[in-house]
Order: structure tokens, then C-alpha cells, then sequence
């Protein structure tokens, strides 16, 4: 098991389509030479958290710490990126490597805002509720890519009214109830998300 104590050297808020401005469209950055582009999206289900069944996407703060080998040493790093209305998130330009979404912040029912950290047991990487902050530790980390773009797929949290939370991984949702049988999804997988969002964008363009 690798285990590695993270020192967190670099700390990034993205602000994301509309939560720049009220007019001003998120514009993504152009490619730089050996980077990567992380791409996900989030999808929460409070089921019965202040007798409250909703869905949540929109405006959800990531924290992600990603793994890399910078000049020969191995560098942690920390993100925090925000949804967008459809629950999707993009991290332009970071160290190819692996990369974990540690946790989420984020409002549900009427009036609790929640942090959501993860320890791992063994292998398994477990979410919870944390009271004060989101520690960037990583203990286990997935298999290091060295992908142009980096896609981490749908994560799915289940949140119960105990808060419980158990979570998920789609590649896509196509019409699909999950928890909520009243709501239906459709989420298209990440990276086809940002080839409809972003046509021209050199990160979609075929390598020649």
C-alpha cells in the first residue's frame, strides 16, 4: 500500500460558467504543453436530511488533490473547482498523475450546509461528514495517468437522514432514477459533456 502524507503546495479555485459573472461565459484554457485536463461531474440525492428529497448538481465545491512527479520528485497537489448548473466540473492544465475527489461542500434541505471528507479503510475510500474542514490526505491513490484529459466520470453521493452517505461511480446516466424514484437523470459522461460544451477547444481535437 502507498501511502503518502500530503503537503499541499498549490490551492485553486476555479470559477465556473455562471459563477464568474452573471453575463460572462466560462472560457476554458487553452492547452499547455505536457498538461492535463480533469473532467467529472457530481450528483447528489438527499434522501430525508430535514424530511427533504432533492437532487443536487448545480454549485457544488470539489475538493480534488491530484498526484504528479515534478523535476524527478513526487508533488501533491490541491484543488477546489465548482459545479456548473449541470453538476460538471473542469480542471484545465494540472500535472497528468492520479487524482482522488477527497470531498464536497455543499448546501442540502433547508438549512444544513455540509462538508464531506473521505479516510480510506485498506483500500476502500469511505465518505463522511466532517465539522470543520476537508483534509487533503491520501493515503491510496489510483492508477497514475498520463492522459491528455483525465476523466474522473460521474461521482454519485447518497445522503440519508441520518447522514449516511453512500456513493457511486457512472460513466453516464441515461434517463435513470437512482435513489429518488420521482426524479430522473440524464448525464452524459464527462468528456462527451465537454466535447458538446467546447467544440473548437484544442483539448477535444484529435492528436495528428
Amino acid at each position: 500500500m502507498n501511502r503518502v502524507l500530503l503537503t499541499l503546495t498549490i490551492l485553486i479555485f476555479i470559477c465556473f460558467n455562471s459563477q464568474c459573472t452573471s453575463t460572462q461565459k466560462f472560457v476554458l484554457e487553452e492547452p499547455q504543453a505536457d498538461k492535463s485536463l480533469v473532467v467529472g461531474a457530481i450528483l447528489v440525492e438527499n434522501v430525508g436530511l430535514e424530511d427533504v428529497y432533492e437532487a443536487k448538481k448545480a454549485n457544488i465545491v470539489v475538493i480534488i488533490v491530484g498526484n504528479s512527479i515534478q523535476a524527478g520528485k513526487e508533488s501533491a497537489q490541491g484543488y477546489r473547482v465548482k459545479t456548473n448548473p449541470d453538476g460538471y466540473y473542469v480542471l484545465p492544465n494540472v500535472p497528468p498523475g492520479s487524482y482522488v475527489i477527497k470531498g464536497l461542500e455543499l448546501d442540502l434541505g433547508y438549512e444544513t450546509h455540509m462538508l464531506i471528507g473521505s479516510y480510506w479503510d485498506s483500500n476502500l475510500q469511505i465518505y463522511r461528514p466532517e465539522h470543520l474542514m476537508i483534509d487533503y490526505t491520501v493515503p491510496v491513490w489510483p492508477a497514475v495517468s498520463n492522459e491528455r484529459i483525465i476523466n474522473l466520470n460521474i461521482r454519485y453521493f447518497k445522503i440519508d437522514a441520518a447522514q449516511r452517505i453512500a456513493y457511486d461511480t457512472f460513466k453516464r446516466i441515461d434517463s435513470a432514477s437512482v435513489s429518488l424514484p420521482q426524479i430522473r437523470h440524464t448525464m452524459p459522461n464527462p468528456l462527451d459533456y465537454f466535447k458538446v460544451q467546447y467544440p473548437a477547444s484544442n483539448w477535444f481535437q484529435e492528436v495528428k
